[in-house]
Protein backbone atom coordinates (compact mmCIF):
# COMPACT_ATOMS: atom_id res chain seq x y z
CA UNK A 1 0.00 0.00 0.00
CA UNK A 2 2.91 2.06 1.44
CA UNK A 3 4.73 1.94 -2.02
CA UNK A 4 1.76 2.74 -4.26
CA UNK A 5 1.36 5.86 -2.78
CA UNK A 6 5.24 6.65 -3.70
CA UNK A 7 4.63 5.18 -7.09
CA UNK A 8 1.67 7.67 -7.82
CA UNK A 9 3.52 10.73 -6.35
CA UNK A 10 6.41 10.11 -8.56
CA UNK A 11 4.06 9.33 -11.59
CA UNK A 12 2.08 12.77 -10.90
CA UNK A 13 5.14 14.72 -10.11
CA UNK A 14 6.72 13.57 -13.61
CA UNK A 15 3.18 14.74 -15.51
CA UNK A 16 3.14 17.89 -14.29
CA UNK A 17 6.90 18.65 -15.23
CA UNK A 18 6.31 17.22 -18.76
CA UNK A 19 3.46 20.21 -18.97
CA UNK A 20 5.51 22.72 -17.84
CA UNK A 21 7.15 24.90 -20.93
CA UNK A 22 10.39 23.71 -21.96
CA UNK A 23 13.19 25.73 -20.66
CA UNK A 24 16.86 26.96 -22.27
CA UNK A 25 19.20 26.40 -19.89
CA UNK A 26 22.06 28.22 -22.60
CA UNK A 27 20.78 31.79 -22.44
CA UNK A 28 23.58 33.16 -23.65
CA UNK A 29 24.18 32.83 -27.45
CA UNK A 30 27.25 31.22 -28.75
CA UNK A 31 30.45 33.44 -29.58
CA UNK A 32 31.89 34.38 -32.37
CA UNK A 33 35.21 34.34 -33.09
CA UNK A 34 35.32 34.98 -37.23
CA UNK A 35 34.66 37.90 -39.23
CA UNK A 36 30.82 38.08 -40.24
CA UNK A 37 31.65 39.17 -44.14
CA UNK A 38 28.58 39.76 -45.73
CA UNK A 39 30.37 40.68 -48.78
CA UNK A 40 30.50 36.91 -49.85
CA UNK A 41 28.61 35.46 -51.97
CA UNK A 42 26.79 33.28 -49.71
CA UNK A 43 25.01 36.55 -48.31
CA UNK A 44 23.45 37.52 -51.76
CA UNK A 45 20.63 35.13 -49.86
CA UNK A 46 19.09 35.07 -46.36
CA UNK A 47 21.26 33.83 -43.73
CA UNK A 48 20.33 32.91 -40.36
CA UNK A 49 22.57 31.36 -37.32
CA UNK A 50 20.25 31.18 -34.21
CA UNK A 51 23.00 29.67 -32.22
CA UNK A 52 24.92 32.68 -32.41
CA UNK A 53 21.83 34.96 -32.39
CA UNK A 54 22.09 36.63 -35.81
CA UNK A 55 19.93 36.76 -39.37
CA UNK A 56 20.71 38.47 -42.49
CA UNK A 57 17.77 39.68 -44.65
CA UNK A 58 19.09 40.26 -48.40
CA UNK A 59 16.59 41.69 -49.97
CA UNK A 60 16.79 45.04 -47.46
CA UNK A 61 20.35 44.80 -46.54
CA UNK A 62 19.35 44.39 -43.29
CA UNK A 63 21.22 42.10 -40.70
CA UNK A 64 19.65 41.57 -37.31
CA UNK A 65 22.10 40.91 -34.39
CA UNK A 66 20.16 39.90 -31.02
CA UNK A 67 22.42 39.36 -28.26
CA UNK A 68 25.94 38.50 -29.86
CA UNK A 69 29.20 38.51 -28.27
CA UNK A 70 31.77 38.74 -31.00
CA UNK A 71 35.30 38.78 -30.36
CA UNK A 72 37.06 38.08 -33.19
CA UNK A 73 40.69 38.40 -32.19
CA UNK A 74 42.82 41.13 -35.08
CA UNK A 75 39.72 40.77 -37.28
CA UNK A 76 37.03 42.79 -37.93
CA UNK A 77 33.80 41.44 -36.42
CA UNK A 78 32.06 42.62 -38.90
CA UNK A 79 32.44 43.70 -42.78
CA UNK A 80 29.79 45.42 -45.30
CA UNK A 81 30.05 46.28 -49.10
CA UNK A 82 30.60 49.92 -49.28
CA UNK A 83 28.65 50.42 -52.47
CA UNK A 84 25.33 49.41 -50.62
CA UNK A 85 23.40 51.06 -47.78
CA UNK A 86 23.42 48.74 -44.91
CA UNK A 87 21.36 48.67 -41.97
CA UNK A 88 22.11 46.80 -38.60
CA UNK A 89 19.11 46.35 -36.10
CA UNK A 90 19.95 45.37 -32.91
CA UNK A 91 17.74 43.93 -30.18
CA UNK A 92 18.99 43.18 -26.14
CA UNK A 93 22.61 43.77 -25.60
CA UNK A 94 25.10 43.11 -28.21
CA UNK A 95 28.99 43.03 -27.77
CA UNK A 96 31.17 43.46 -30.88
CA UNK A 97 35.00 43.41 -29.84
CA UNK A 98 38.15 43.32 -31.99
CA UNK A 99 41.70 44.94 -32.19
CA UNK A 100 41.11 45.63 -35.98
CA UNK A 101 38.23 48.10 -37.12
CA UNK A 102 35.27 46.57 -35.36
CA UNK A 103 32.40 47.20 -38.69
CA UNK A 104 34.86 47.27 -41.62
CA UNK A 105 33.82 48.22 -45.36
CA UNK A 106 35.06 47.18 -48.37
CA UNK A 107 38.15 49.53 -50.05
CA UNK A 108 35.11 51.70 -52.32
CA UNK A 109 32.83 53.49 -51.23
CA UNK A 110 29.68 56.37 -52.18
CA UNK A 111 28.59 59.56 -50.77
CA UNK A 112 24.92 58.36 -51.06
CA UNK A 113 25.85 54.35 -49.32
CA UNK A 114 26.80 53.41 -45.52
CA UNK A 115 25.69 52.14 -42.28
CA UNK A 116 22.94 52.63 -40.58
CA UNK A 117 22.75 51.29 -36.54
CA UNK A 118 19.53 50.83 -35.57
CA UNK A 119 18.31 49.54 -32.14
CA UNK A 120 14.26 47.81 -31.18
CA UNK A 121 13.97 49.62 -28.20
CA UNK A 122 15.64 52.50 -26.81
CA UNK A 123 17.17 50.11 -24.50
CA UNK A 124 18.47 48.05 -26.73
CA UNK A 125 22.17 48.31 -27.05
CA UNK A 126 25.46 47.70 -29.25
CA UNK A 127 28.85 47.72 -27.77
CA UNK A 128 31.96 48.46 -29.92
CA UNK A 129 35.36 47.70 -27.98
CA UNK A 130 38.43 48.17 -30.57
CA UNK A 131 41.52 47.30 -28.31
CA UNK A 132 44.14 48.42 -31.61
CA UNK A 133 44.53 51.97 -32.24
CA UNK A 134 42.26 51.84 -34.79
CA UNK A 135 38.37 53.11 -35.98
CA UNK A 136 35.87 51.44 -34.27
CA UNK A 137 34.10 51.72 -37.58
CA UNK A 138 34.75 53.44 -41.06
CA UNK A 139 31.90 54.01 -43.40
CA UNK A 140 31.35 56.10 -46.46
CA UNK A 141 28.42 57.66 -43.96
CA UNK A 142 27.16 56.62 -40.59
CA UNK A 143 23.85 57.04 -39.36
CA UNK A 144 22.84 56.84 -35.67
CA UNK A 145 19.39 56.21 -36.29
CA UNK A 146 18.00 54.48 -32.73
CA UNK A 147 18.81 52.58 -29.20
CA UNK A 148 22.16 53.45 -27.65
CA UNK A 149 25.74 52.65 -29.32
CA UNK A 150 28.52 52.71 -26.77
CA UNK A 151 31.91 53.04 -28.54
CA UNK A 152 35.37 52.33 -26.46
CA UNK A 153 38.93 52.73 -28.37
CA UNK A 154 38.69 54.29 -31.50
CA UNK A 155 36.47 57.06 -33.27
CA UNK A 156 33.69 56.45 -35.54
CA UNK A 157 34.92 57.75 -38.91
CA UNK A 158 33.54 58.92 -42.39
CA UNK A 159 34.37 59.23 -46.15
CA UNK A 160 31.34 62.15 -45.80
CA UNK A 161 28.66 62.37 -43.16
CA UNK A 162 27.93 61.38 -39.78
CA UNK A 163 24.31 61.89 -38.79
CA UNK A 164 22.61 61.55 -35.16
CA UNK A 165 18.98 60.86 -35.30
CA UNK A 166 17.12 60.07 -32.16
CA UNK A 167 20.12 57.53 -30.95
CA UNK A 168 22.30 57.56 -27.58
CA UNK A 169 25.87 57.65 -28.76
CA UNK A 170 28.51 57.14 -26.08
CA UNK A 171 32.10 57.73 -27.04
CA UNK A 172 35.22 57.11 -24.83
CA UNK A 173 38.50 56.93 -26.81
CA UNK A 174 40.71 58.09 -23.81
CA UNK A 175 42.11 55.12 -23.90
CA UNK A 176 43.72 55.09 -27.26
CA UNK A 177 47.52 55.51 -28.32
CA UNK A 178 47.94 59.86 -28.18
CA UNK A 179 50.60 59.62 -30.97
CA UNK A 180 48.95 56.75 -33.17
CA UNK A 181 45.62 55.97 -32.16
CA UNK A 182 42.13 57.40 -33.66
CA UNK A 183 41.69 58.81 -30.17
CA UNK A 184 38.78 61.33 -31.51
CA UNK A 185 35.29 60.64 -31.07
CA UNK A 186 33.38 61.46 -34.65
CA UNK A 187 35.20 61.94 -37.39
CA UNK A 188 34.11 62.94 -40.68
CA UNK A 189 36.24 63.81 -43.85
CA UNK A 190 32.65 65.53 -44.92
CA UNK A 191 30.30 66.67 -42.18
CA UNK A 192 28.74 66.35 -38.91
CA UNK A 193 25.09 66.96 -38.46
CA UNK A 194 23.24 66.25 -35.24
CA UNK A 195 19.04 66.18 -34.99
CA UNK A 196 18.24 64.86 -32.05
CA UNK A 197 19.63 62.16 -29.55
CA UNK A 198 22.19 62.05 -27.18
CA UNK A 199 25.64 62.33 -27.99
CA UNK A 200 28.31 61.89 -25.12
CA UNK A 201 31.85 61.77 -26.21
CA UNK A 202 35.17 62.11 -23.72
CA UNK A 203 38.27 61.99 -26.27
CA UNK A 204 41.82 61.64 -26.32
CA UNK A 205 41.91 64.65 -29.05
CA UNK A 206 38.89 65.90 -30.84
CA UNK A 207 35.54 65.17 -29.98
CA UNK A 208 34.00 66.36 -32.89
CA UNK A 209 35.91 66.05 -35.70
CA UNK A 210 34.98 68.41 -38.92
CA UNK A 211 38.03 67.69 -41.63
CA UNK A 212 35.64 69.04 -44.73
CA UNK A 213 37.36 67.66 -47.46
CA UNK A 214 34.21 65.93 -48.02
CA UNK A 215 31.35 68.03 -47.05
CA UNK A 216 28.28 68.46 -49.10
CA UNK A 217 26.62 71.66 -50.72
CA UNK A 218 26.89 74.18 -49.48
CA UNK A 219 30.06 73.03 -47.65
CA UNK A 220 28.03 73.11 -44.39
CA UNK A 221 30.94 70.72 -41.66
CA UNK A 222 28.55 71.17 -38.86
CA UNK A 223 25.10 71.24 -38.09
CA UNK A 224 23.55 70.89 -34.99
CA UNK A 225 19.48 71.20 -34.75
CA UNK A 226 18.31 69.34 -31.55
CA UNK A 227 19.75 67.06 -28.94
CA UNK A 228 21.93 66.77 -26.02
CA UNK A 229 26.26 67.14 -26.24
CA UNK A 230 28.38 66.76 -23.71
CA UNK A 231 31.69 67.34 -25.45
CA UNK A 232 35.49 66.78 -23.87
CA UNK A 233 38.54 66.60 -25.90
CA UNK A 234 42.26 66.90 -25.39
CA UNK A 235 42.49 69.32 -27.87
CA UNK A 236 39.10 70.57 -28.44
CA UNK A 237 35.53 69.65 -27.95
CA UNK A 238 34.67 70.44 -31.89
CA UNK A 239 36.98 70.97 -34.44
CA UNK A 240 36.04 72.85 -37.83
CA UNK A 241 37.96 72.62 -41.00
CA UNK A 242 41.33 71.70 -42.54
CA UNK A 243 39.54 71.66 -46.01
CA UNK A 244 36.99 73.17 -47.71
CA UNK A 245 34.15 73.68 -45.34
CA UNK A 246 32.94 76.89 -45.37
CA UNK A 247 30.94 77.11 -42.00
CA UNK A 248 28.83 75.44 -39.42
CA UNK A 249 25.25 76.30 -38.01
CA UNK A 250 23.77 75.67 -34.46
CA UNK A 251 20.26 76.55 -34.22
CA UNK A 252 19.26 74.23 -31.11
CA UNK A 253 20.36 71.95 -28.57
CA UNK A 254 21.46 71.38 -25.68
CA UNK A 255 25.37 71.35 -25.68
CA UNK A 256 28.48 71.03 -22.90
CA UNK A 257 31.46 71.97 -23.61
CA UNK A 258 34.12 70.80 -21.14
CA UNK A 259 37.76 70.73 -23.02
CA UNK A 260 40.46 73.50 -22.63
CA UNK A 261 39.09 74.26 -26.11
CA UNK A 262 35.43 74.57 -26.89
CA UNK A 263 34.35 74.98 -30.65
CA UNK A 264 37.64 76.05 -32.41
CA UNK A 265 37.74 77.38 -36.19
CA UNK A 266 40.64 76.36 -38.02
CA UNK A 267 40.58 77.03 -41.85
CA UNK A 268 36.55 77.60 -41.64
CA UNK A 269 34.49 81.31 -42.95
CA UNK A 270 32.41 81.22 -39.89
CA UNK A 271 30.20 79.78 -37.42
CA UNK A 272 26.70 81.22 -37.08
CA UNK A 273 24.72 80.28 -33.53
CA UNK A 274 21.21 81.08 -33.63
CA UNK A 275 19.68 78.72 -31.11
CA UNK A 276 20.28 76.34 -28.73
CA UNK A 277 21.33 76.57 -24.82
CA UNK A 278 24.96 76.57 -23.93
CA UNK A 279 27.16 75.49 -20.68
CA UNK A 280 30.55 76.62 -20.70
CA UNK A 281 31.56 76.86 -17.23
CA UNK A 282 34.20 73.98 -17.20
CA UNK A 283 35.64 75.64 -20.49
CA UNK A 284 38.41 77.52 -20.68
CA UNK A 285 37.85 79.15 -24.06
CA UNK A 286 34.38 78.44 -25.31
CA UNK A 287 34.55 79.65 -28.99
CA UNK A 288 38.21 80.45 -30.40
CA UNK A 289 39.49 80.37 -33.78
CA UNK A 290 43.11 80.22 -35.19
CA UNK A 291 45.23 83.13 -34.92
CA UNK A 292 46.04 83.02 -38.89
CA UNK A 293 42.21 82.38 -39.63
CA UNK A 294 39.72 84.67 -40.54
CA UNK A 295 36.95 82.98 -39.27
CA UNK A 296 34.31 84.36 -37.40
CA UNK A 297 31.61 83.53 -34.78
CA UNK A 298 28.03 84.71 -35.47
CA UNK A 299 26.32 84.20 -32.41
CA UNK A 300 22.71 85.73 -31.67
CA UNK A 301 21.80 87.53 -28.80
CA UNK A 302 20.44 86.19 -25.79
CA UNK A 303 17.16 86.04 -24.93
CA UNK A 304 15.95 88.58 -22.25
CA UNK A 305 12.22 87.43 -21.95
CA UNK A 306 12.43 86.11 -18.60
CA UNK A 307 14.37 88.84 -17.57
CA UNK A 308 12.34 91.44 -18.90
CA UNK A 309 9.20 89.93 -17.28
CA UNK A 310 11.30 89.76 -13.51
CA UNK A 311 12.41 93.37 -14.22
CA UNK A 312 8.81 94.66 -15.02
CA UNK A 313 7.20 92.83 -12.03
CA UNK A 314 9.88 94.08 -9.59
CA UNK A 315 9.59 97.69 -10.76
CA UNK A 316 6.25 97.76 -10.07
CA UNK A 317 6.47 97.46 -6.41
CA UNK A 318 6.05 99.83 -4.08
CA UNK A 319 9.48 99.96 -2.16
CA UNK A 320 8.03 101.55 0.96
CA UNK A 321 5.90 98.18 1.95
CA UNK A 322 8.66 96.76 2.53
CA UNK A 323 11.25 95.80 5.56
CA UNK A 324 14.19 95.39 3.19
CA UNK A 325 14.34 96.37 -0.50
CA UNK A 326 17.77 96.55 -1.01
CA UNK A 327 18.40 92.73 -2.42
CA UNK A 328 15.96 93.68 -5.36
CA UNK A 329 17.40 96.90 -6.15
CA UNK A 330 20.76 94.96 -6.44
CA UNK A 331 19.14 92.35 -8.70
CA UNK A 332 17.82 95.10 -11.11
CA UNK A 333 21.42 97.03 -10.93
CA UNK A 334 22.74 93.70 -12.09
CA UNK A 335 21.27 93.22 -15.07
CA UNK A 336 23.58 93.16 -18.08
CA UNK A 337 21.95 93.19 -21.82
CA UNK A 338 25.35 92.54 -23.55
CA UNK A 339 24.82 89.01 -23.52
CA UNK A 340 24.91 86.63 -26.47
CA UNK A 341 22.57 83.34 -27.27
CA UNK A 342 26.03 81.08 -25.64
CA UNK A 343 25.48 82.97 -22.75
CA UNK A 344 21.85 82.30 -22.11
CA UNK A 345 22.37 80.63 -18.98
CA UNK A 346 23.77 83.96 -17.32
CA UNK A 347 20.73 85.54 -18.46
CA UNK A 348 18.59 83.50 -16.97
CA UNK A 349 20.32 83.74 -13.65
CA UNK A 350 19.87 87.66 -13.64
CA UNK A 351 16.13 86.55 -14.16
CA UNK A 352 16.32 84.37 -11.50
CA UNK A 353 18.04 86.61 -9.18
CA UNK A 354 15.51 89.07 -9.35
CA UNK A 355 12.62 86.95 -8.47
CA UNK A 356 14.70 85.40 -5.67
CA UNK A 357 14.77 88.49 -4.12
CA UNK A 358 11.50 89.81 -4.59
CA UNK A 359 10.23 86.12 -3.07
CA UNK A 360 11.80 86.66 -0.03
CA UNK A 361 10.87 90.54 0.34
CA UNK A 362 8.92 90.56 3.74
CA UNK A 363 5.91 93.79 4.06
CA UNK A 364 6.28 96.30 6.82
CA UNK A 365 3.31 95.77 9.70
CA UNK A 366 0.20 97.78 9.08
CA UNK A 367 -0.29 100.73 11.58
CA UNK A 368 -2.19 99.55 14.33
CA UNK A 369 -2.02 102.84 16.29
CA UNK A 370 -5.91 103.73 16.28
CA UNK A 371 -6.39 100.56 16.60
CA UNK A 372 -4.72 100.48 20.23
CA UNK A 373 -6.16 103.87 20.79
CA UNK A 374 -10.00 102.11 20.31
CA UNK A 375 -8.86 98.96 22.06
CA UNK A 376 -7.60 100.95 25.46
CA UNK A 377 -10.89 103.39 25.05
CA UNK A 378 -12.98 100.01 24.96
CA UNK A 379 -11.18 98.15 27.92
CA UNK A 380 -11.25 101.06 30.14
CA UNK A 381 -14.80 100.82 30.32
CA UNK A 382 -17.00 99.10 32.94
CA UNK A 383 -19.07 96.52 31.26
CA UNK A 384 -21.40 96.02 33.96
CA UNK A 385 -22.67 99.69 33.73
CA UNK A 386 -24.50 98.93 30.29
CA UNK A 387 -26.78 97.29 29.04
CA UNK A 388 -25.43 94.86 26.36
CA UNK A 389 -21.85 94.87 26.02
CA UNK A 390 -20.93 92.13 23.75
CA UNK A 391 -21.04 93.76 20.42
CA UNK A 392 -17.76 95.53 22.44
CA UNK A 393 -16.51 92.27 23.39
CA UNK A 394 -17.64 90.55 19.76
CA UNK A 395 -15.08 94.02 18.10
CA UNK A 396 -12.25 93.58 20.90
CA UNK A 397 -12.12 89.71 19.95
CA UNK A 398 -11.78 90.31 16.04
CA UNK A 399 -8.28 92.18 16.70
CA UNK A 400 -5.65 90.79 14.29
CA UNK A 401 -2.37 91.30 14.41
CA UNK A 402 -0.88 89.51 11.81
CA UNK A 403 -1.55 92.30 9.03
CA UNK A 404 0.90 93.84 6.61
CA UNK A 405 1.04 97.22 5.29
CA UNK A 406 -1.22 96.33 2.04
CA UNK A 407 -3.93 95.30 4.41
CA UNK A 408 -4.15 98.30 6.33
CA UNK A 409 -8.08 98.81 5.32
CA UNK A 410 -8.78 95.69 7.38
CA UNK A 411 -6.68 97.52 10.86
CA UNK A 412 -8.92 100.35 10.14
CA UNK A 413 -11.75 98.33 9.83
CA UNK A 414 -11.15 96.55 12.83
CA UNK A 415 -10.80 100.11 14.99
CA UNK A 416 -14.10 101.46 13.38
CA UNK A 417 -15.65 98.68 14.79
CA UNK A 418 -14.74 98.92 18.24
CA UNK A 419 -15.43 102.61 18.43
CA UNK A 420 -18.77 102.25 16.58
CA UNK A 421 -20.20 99.65 19.28
CA UNK A 422 -18.53 101.50 21.83
CA UNK A 423 -21.03 104.56 20.74
CA UNK A 424 -24.24 102.16 20.65
CA UNK A 425 -23.97 101.44 24.37
CA UNK A 426 -26.78 102.20 26.45
CA UNK A 427 -26.41 102.61 30.05
CA UNK A 428 -28.66 100.74 32.77
CA UNK A 429 -30.90 103.58 34.78
CA UNK A 430 -30.22 104.08 38.35
CA UNK A 431 -31.98 103.07 41.39
CA UNK A 432 -34.23 106.06 42.86
CA UNK A 433 -32.38 107.00 46.10
CA UNK A 434 -36.30 109.08 47.53
CA UNK A 435 -39.44 107.10 49.53
CA UNK A 436 -42.41 105.87 47.55
CA UNK A 437 -44.04 109.17 46.70
CA UNK A 438 -48.31 109.32 47.89
CA UNK A 439 -51.19 111.26 46.77
CA UNK A 440 -52.12 114.83 48.68
CA UNK A 441 -55.13 113.99 49.44
CA UNK A 442 -54.05 110.56 50.94
CA UNK A 443 -51.44 112.49 53.20
CA UNK A 444 -53.84 115.39 54.29
CA UNK A 445 -56.94 112.35 55.10
CA UNK A 446 -53.72 110.98 57.26
CA UNK A 447 -52.54 113.70 58.86
CA UNK A 448 -55.94 115.25 59.94
CA UNK A 449 -57.04 111.75 61.30
CA UNK A 450 -53.70 111.26 63.05
CA UNK A 451 -54.28 114.98 64.70
CA UNK A 452 -57.56 114.42 65.54
CA UNK A 453 -56.61 111.17 67.82
CA UNK A 454 -53.91 112.98 68.83
CA UNK A 455 -56.04 115.46 70.32
CA UNK A 456 -58.48 113.06 71.85
CA UNK A 457 -55.69 111.72 74.01
CA UNK A 458 -54.47 114.92 75.45
CA UNK A 459 -55.15 115.64 78.88
CA UNK A 460 -57.60 119.16 79.27
CA UNK A 461 -55.35 119.82 81.77
CA UNK A 462 -52.71 120.97 78.96
CA UNK A 463 -51.64 124.57 79.82
CA UNK A 464 -52.19 127.24 77.46
CA UNK A 465 -48.26 127.57 77.22
CA UNK A 466 -47.67 124.28 75.30
CA UNK A 467 -50.46 125.01 73.26
CA UNK A 468 -49.22 127.96 72.22
CA UNK A 469 -45.46 126.44 71.55
CA UNK A 470 -47.38 123.45 69.27
CA UNK A 471 -49.18 126.24 67.48
CA UNK A 472 -45.81 127.92 66.51
CA UNK A 473 -44.24 124.79 65.76
CA UNK A 474 -47.24 123.84 63.06
CA UNK A 475 -46.74 127.52 61.70
CA UNK A 476 -43.24 127.39 61.22
CA UNK A 477 -43.40 123.83 59.90
CA UNK A 478 -45.84 125.29 57.15
CA UNK A 479 -43.94 128.66 56.64
CA UNK A 480 -40.61 126.28 56.09
CA UNK A 481 -42.74 123.68 53.78
CA UNK A 482 -43.85 127.02 51.70
CA UNK A 483 -40.43 127.49 51.38
CA UNK A 484 -38.82 124.13 50.27
CA UNK A 485 -37.44 124.17 47.17
CA UNK A 486 -39.65 122.83 44.57
CA UNK A 487 -37.41 119.57 43.64
CA UNK A 488 -39.14 117.75 46.63
CA UNK A 489 -42.28 117.87 45.06
CA UNK A 490 -46.16 117.83 46.13
CA UNK A 491 -45.27 115.67 49.06
CA UNK A 492 -43.91 118.72 51.02
CA UNK A 493 -46.86 120.80 50.42
CA UNK A 494 -49.27 118.01 51.26
CA UNK A 495 -47.12 117.43 54.70
CA UNK A 496 -47.23 121.59 55.30
CA UNK A 497 -50.96 121.77 55.14
CA UNK A 498 -51.38 118.55 57.21
CA UNK A 499 -49.50 120.23 60.09
CA UNK A 500 -51.46 123.26 60.15
CA UNK A 501 -55.06 121.27 59.61
CA UNK A 502 -53.43 119.86 63.08
CA UNK A 503 -52.91 123.37 64.43
CA UNK A 504 -56.41 124.88 63.75
CA UNK A 505 -57.80 121.76 65.08
CA UNK A 506 -56.13 122.03 69.12
CA UNK A 507 -56.67 125.72 68.85
CA UNK A 508 -60.36 125.39 68.58
CA UNK A 509 -60.27 122.57 71.08
CA UNK A 510 -58.25 125.43 73.34
CA UNK A 511 -60.87 127.77 72.74
CA UNK A 512 -63.79 125.13 74.23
Amino acid sequence: MKKTRIFSTMLATVICMASLPAINVFAANQQRTTTLDLTVAGFQNDQKNEDEGWSWDADTLTLTLDNVDFSTGNKSSIKVDGLKSTTILFKGENKLESSATIISRTDRGSKDTGLTLKGEAKESKLSLVETGNLPSMDQPNITFESGTVDIQGGAAITLYTIKVMEAAVNIDTTMADPQDGWNDGLYANGSIEIYGGEVNVKAGRIGLFVVGIGAPEPKTGLRIEGGKLDLEGGLADVYLGSGNVKNGIISAGDITLKGKKGIFLYDCEKCEITGGTFHVDECEDPFMAHKDSSGVFEIADADYTKVDKAEEAAKALNKDNYVDFTAVEKALEAIDRTKNLTQQSDVDKMAKDINDAVEALVYKSADYTELDKAEKAAKALNKDDYEDFSEVEKALAAIDRTKNITEQADVDAMAKAINDAVANLVKKTPASSQPDSVSSSDASSDTSSSASDSSASDSSSSDSKATDSKSDSSSKAASNASNTNPSTGVAGGAFALALLSGAAVVMAKKKK
